[in-house]
């Protein structure tokens, strides 16, 4: 019955009837930015990652990313770096970066041919670098650089 009193009394400031607020705790974050990401390849001959913006605010920042390769897998990571896409720690033996040595923020494993992904992550002002790490793809240019602003 109290549930069903607040619900019927008229709104005071601040305060929400218990049901509204709990549709809007089951809400989910909402991406004050989005940023658009296709990765495309033609074979292991020629990579690109492709941005639609390369600087963003601060805040949630929601990548759509997809993958379209006809025959490869991509992953998609995000890695803060204050350096040159250059002096990222490679092993040249495994073809990857070394993503133990990064700040790596969160990744879109396996993403299979034709398919696409989602990934929202909270980024704080300065430089990431966004990249492929299957082996072989980061050498062959599927990565790109990013500013987060105030």
């Amino acid at each position: 019955m109290q549930a069903t009193t607040l619900i019927a009394w008229p709104a005071r400031v601040g305060m929400l009837p218990a049901a509204a607020a709990l549709i809007i705790a089951a809400v989910p974050a909402r991406a004050d930015e989005t940023v658009g990401v296709t990765l495309t390849d033609k074979g292991m001959q020629y990579m690109r990652m492709d941005l639609s913006t390369e600087q963003v605010k601060a805040g949630n920042v929601t990548f759509n990313v997809s993958n379209t390769s006809q025959t490869l897998v991509h992953e998609f990571v995000v890695v803060r770096a204050d350096k040159p896409i250059e002096m990222l720690p490679y092993n040249e033996h495994e073809k990857e970066v070394e993503e133990s040595a990064l700040e790596v923020v969160n990744e879109i494993e396996d993403l299979e041919p034709g398919k696409s992904g989602t990934l929202t992550v909270k980024l704080e002002p300065g430089s990431y670098i966004l990249l492929c790490n299957r082996m072989g793809h980061f050498k062959l240019g599927m990565v790109n650089h990013m500013t987060v602003t105030k």
